[in-house]
């Protein structure tokens, strides 16, 4: 996969801060290297500090956290959060992280809600664990990119919920003007194989907008193509 633009300086590994194993690294095969997995983590981090408020005193959600790149990219950038909290499906991912990243500011957990590419045999739920109005930034990366219509629609909702008064979510999605509403692994919209279900699902943009608004949710800020293999990045707030 493409890896998205750069912010910012690089920063060098911090060995006191563990790095997962290669295998468990989602996102591309260049993340097998030390150097860019964690300056990945530290560009999310800077993204979520200039377009999401994030800061020391934030509450953080990283909802498909896998094996905590965001957490290593907050742990070299800033050292820590008020609160960071990681979720994921997937459970090898989630036990790593917590026993290698979790500590009194970081901590992990594993929600067993389907999806059938990441957690087939999970249970139908838009669930994501978090008290109402708790969430000062909600990241989401690539996350939507592999989901439906109605599932995006239900999990927006969960979103609206979590999101604190002032809070913001930035997710990411493949959405393009004028194009079919939903369209699960379209032929030739990337340079990569589509291979199995949810590989990437592309959304018209009014269309995914207006999801979002219906669940509760305004866009703050939009960015198109410049994330992972062309994803746009939308900073959403309460409505």
């Amino acid at each position: 996969m493409n890896a998205p633009q750069r912010l910012g300086p690089d920063v060098e590994p911090d060995p006191s801060i563990p790095l997962p194993p290669y295998e468990l690294r989602m996102g591309g095969k260049h993340f097998k290297k030390d150097h860019a997995f964690v300056n990945a983590g530290v560009r999310d981090a800077r993204v979520l500090r200039q377009r999401a408020g994030l800061g020391r005193r934030k509450r953080v959600l990283d909802w498909g956290c896998g094996a905590g790149r965001l957490a290593v990219g907050i742990k070299h950038l800033m050292g820590d959060v008020e609160d960071y909290h990681g979720v994921d499906v997937q459970p090898t991912l989630v036990a790593w992280a917590q026993e290698h990243l979790a500590d009194d500011r970081f901590r992990f957990t594993l929600v067993d809600a389907h999806n059938a590419r990441y957690n087939p045999d999970g249970r139908p739920s838009y669930d994501i664990p978090g008290e109402d109005g708790s969430v000062d930034v909600l990241h989401g990366y690539s996350v939507l990119s592999h989901m439906t219509a109605s599932d995006v629609a239900g999990y927006a909702r969960t979103i609206a919920r979590l999101l604190a008064p002032d809070g913001r979510a930035a997710l990411t999605a493949f959405v393009e003007e004028e194009v079919p509403d939903c369209v699960e692994n379209p032929e030739g919209y990337l340079p990569i194989p589509l291979k199995g279900e949810l590989h990437c699902v592309r959304y018209e943009r009014h269309f995914f907008e207006a999801t979002m608004w219906d669940a509760g949710l305004a866009v703050s800020d939009f960015a198109h193509g410049r994330e992972t293999d062309g994803q746009s990045m939308y900073v959403l707030r309460r409505r």
